[in-house]
């Protein structure tokens, strides 16, 4: 028997040959996904921020109209709504050890790939070695692996990026802090290709759009085309 890793719940699946060679999506039950809140209706076009009107907002046009960051990140999908369900299910996914919590986001994720951004390059936001060994893995290598079971085949994984410098955790830091360091903690792996090519990175949250705009920036640099990004939850 298998059982939710949020409320304890029996989630053992009906048994078929399938079930025996795919990920198990059973990782919470139905009634705690239910839970988790999707986003929906009107949002900002640039990075899903919930609106009262389908309008760009202001942290996105703030961004546009820098001569250095306009146009470097084209557009965020992200999926939930962070609310205390899901502050407590990131939690236990990132810092408590529970990794298989992660297969709850599997078909969720592939169905806003294949509808928006098929055929791009995922690319995930790597941890530097401190943090990759402090949680054991890195949840969006982990999101950016459920892509490359997608059909119409997409294209593989590509480690383009490698976070070279140490920082705090970002849930650290103040809104402020994180948009105003002048840090840039990710560098281009020379084995990696991506010139003309789109890419999509993949992260389990939004709150500010820095990381990804600094990671787009290194990408850029190095050739690639047009860069989006798949983030679980807005923050």
């Amino acid at each position: 028997m298998s059982y939710c890793l949020y409320c304890g719940e029996d989630t053992t699946p009906l048994t078929s040959w399938t079930s025996l060679f795919l990920p198990s999506s059973q990782s919470l039950c139905s009634e705690c996904v239910a839970s988790l809140e999707r986003i929906t209706g009107n949002v900002c076009p640039r990075c899903s921020r919930p609106r009262t009107s389908a309008t760009v907002c202001e942290d996105c046009l703030r961004w546009e109209n820098s001569s250095h960051w306009s146009g470097l990140l084209k557009q965020n999908y992200s999926l939930y709504v962070y609310n205390e369900k899901m502050k407590d299910v990131i939690a236990r996914w990132k810092y408590r050890g529970d990794a298989v919590i992660g297969y709850a986001f599997h078909q969720p994720v592939v169905s806003v790939y294949k509808k928006y951004f098929n055929g791009y390059v995922p690319v995930p936001i790597p941890l530097s070695i401190e943090r990759a060994e402090e949680r054991g893995f890195n949840q969006s290598e982990m999101l950016a692996s459920f892509l490359q079971q997608a059909r119409p085949p997409s294209p593989s994984m590509e480690h383009a990026l490698i976070r070279s410098i140490h920082e705090d955790k970002q849930s650290k830091k103040s809104r402020q802090e994180r948009i105003h360091s002048a840090i840039q903690p990710f560098q281009f792996n020379k084995k990696s290709s991506i010139k003309g090519k789109n890419i999509v990175l993949l992260d389990d949250i939004y709150t500010t759009g820095t990381t990804l705009r600094k990671a787009a920036d290194i990408l850029k640099i190095h050739g690639a085309e047009k860069i989006c990004s798949i983030t679980l939850i807005r923050g």
